[in-house]
């Protein structure tokens, strides 16, 4: 299972050809990450223990355009927990449908926000991101 959000595409989004602007797909992405955080009180949680979650790596693979009025969703996970970093997967997908838009695979390392330096993922860190990994 995951979460999942819904964005219109509207003109502002557009590039000059009419299709959805890759720069919109990555924003509907993020977002859709921060609302996972948010909506789980990640981003709080880290902070508090003077972490962050930082994006170090994007692979995504753009399927089919996408144009003005189109609805769509996002679905984003929590795939895997390594050491040091973790992988949340995202999909997007015409809404009310399983028309394939775009699919990609992010990589985050927890980061000290004091030494700005990548550290272990464990204690509460791990069971923090478990529980994102395994709340759907």
């Amino acid at each position: 299972m995951s979460e999942y959000s819904r964005f219109k595409v509207r003109g502002y989004h557009l590039d000059q050809y009419g299709h959805t602007n890759i720069g919109a797909y990555n924003t509907f992405m993020e977002e859709a990450r921060w609302r996972l955080f948010e909506n789980y009180n990640a981003v709080e949680f880290f902070s508090e223990l003077d972490l962050a979650l930082t994006l170090v790596n994007s692979e995504v693979n753009y399927r089919r355009p996408c144009s003005l009025g189109d609805a769509l969703e996002v679905q984003t996970k929590v795939m895997r927990i390594g050491t040091t970093s973790c992988k949340v997967q995202q999909s997007i997908f015409l809404d009310g449908g399983n028309t394939h838009v775009v699919d990609a695979e992010h990589t985050f390392v927890l980061m000290d926000k004091q030494t700005l330096k990548s550290c272990k993922i464990e204690g509460k860190a791990r069971e923090k991101l478990e529980q994102l990994a395994q709340v759907f």
